[in-house]
């Protein structure tokens, strides 16, 4: 169920310490490499731990391992165990553990194919900063908590995590947390969020969930948080920031996941999983189809995104591309008018690094859940936000 995993060393190590490059060879000089052998394995609930053997020599500086041929983890010391934390269970996967060789070859794979039975259910959490859904200091934010009530802890699939309790929380059980943070006046920065999520210890027992594993779907305000523990730098974070009272409107506010609509670089991403369901259509004289979120009425427009002009990237095509590279992301979605390739407010960030959790951010305006007088296009909000926790929560 669980796409991540985090990594812990067990390791029996033979005494060298060679830097070695990490360059995939052509299977050509992989052959007659020595390989591992006699892969096997143990468990203990969701903790898996690997063994093998392997006949070393001066000619060898490390281990290559793999989960399901993705994200290889390269070791510079010559292991013998390796300890996989919160495997993901009920269904097959396959691990495969390589030699890595001072002239940068990599030798041929040893798999093994590990089946884990774990009938403990997997739920989503919601951290709540205060005492009670009723004590939060904000409708947007007392309206998602109940939702989530609702949809997941009254359904068994989901708890309330205290904020207070963040650094207890089991990660075999909470695979997922969700923190929608939604409130006016605040100052911009992470350092200004209010309800204890500026806290040094919240913040180290996040970037601790995250290193471990842990997913997180961050929302509104809360998408600074991407700052405080460290996945994005400083001159990465999100800097169009609004927390005012909005305003009176009649038009229809939408979600533009056609990124760059009509340009000559553009990349459509309203095919993703997140929007399985969602209704998709044509608004305000826009040329393209986008998701309506927020009907006529009055509106926060609390946003909480990333300008792309302001920010300066190496590599890539466009500033989508030079984005994604540099925070290792896909960029899913902006205003429903903007079809310039310099706003995104919609990001799926993936496992990078120390961060072997999965984290979804989403600082859109049009993501309001107490739109005064009712949104027409609630369902809307609910099912994206529904899609997003269930990724995040198998």
């Amino acid at each position: 169920m669980k796409n991540i995993f985090a990594w812990l060393l067990m390791a029996l190590m033979a005494g060298w310490f060679v830097a070695c490059n990490t360059i995939e060879p052509e299977m050509s000089a992989s052959a007659g490499r020595k390989k591992v052998y006699n892969l096997r394995y143990t468990n203990e609930g969701r903790t898996l731990y690997l063994t093998w053997d392997l006949d070393a020599d001066t000619t060898m500086c490390g281990i290559q391992i793999a989960r399901n041929g993705e994200n290889p983890v390269d070791i510079d010391t010559l292991i013998t165990s390796y300890t996989v934390r919160h495997v993901t269970p009920n269904q097959d996967v396959l691990y495969t553990v390589k030699i890595r060789y001072n002239d940068s070859v990599v030798s041929e794979g040893v798999s093994v194919r590990v089946h884990l039975t774990y009938d403990m259910p997997l739920y989503a959490g919601y951290v709540l900063s205060a005492g009670s859904i009723g004590e939060l200091p904000d409708d947007d934010e007392r309206a998602a908590a109940e939702w989530f009530d609702r949809t997941y802890v009254q359904r068994n699939r989901g708890r309330f995590i205290p904020i207070w309790e963040l650094g207890n929380v089991n990660l075999d059980e909470v695979v997922c947390l969700w923190i929608h943070i939604d409130r006016q006046g605040m100052p911009v920065g992470w350092q200004n969020l209010t309800g204890g999520f500026s806290d040094a210890t919240f913040v180290a027992n996040l970037k601790a969930y995250v290193e471990e594993g842990g997913n997180l779907y961050l929302s509104n305000h809360a998408t600074q948080l991407l700052v405080a523990i460290g996945r994005i730098t400083e001159a990465q974070r999100p800097n169009e920031v609004s927390t005012g009272q909005g305003g009176w409107g009649a038009d229809v506010w939408t979600m533009n996941a056609y990124l760059g609509a009509g340009s000559e670089i553009s990349y459509d991403r309203r095919g993703y999983s997140f929007f399985e369901g969602m209704s998709l259509d044509f608004f305000n004289n826009y040329e393209y189809t986008s998701f309506p979120m927020l009907g006529p009425g009055i509106r926060e427009d609390h946003n909480c995104i990333w300008n792309l002009s302001d920010i300066k990237f190496t590599s890539g095509s466009d500033k989508i591309r030079g984005w994604e590279i540099a925070t290792k992301s896909t960029a899913l979605a902006t205003w429903g008018q903007n079809t310039e390739l310099n706003h995104i407010g919609l990001v799926d960030f993936a496992i990078s690094g120390n961060y072997r959790g999965r984290i979804v951010a989403m600082g859109l305006g049009c993501y309001e859940w107490a739109q005064q007088d009712g949104n027409i296009y609630q369902y809307q909000i609910e099912r994206l936000t529904e899609n997003i926790i269930e990724t995040l929560r198998k």
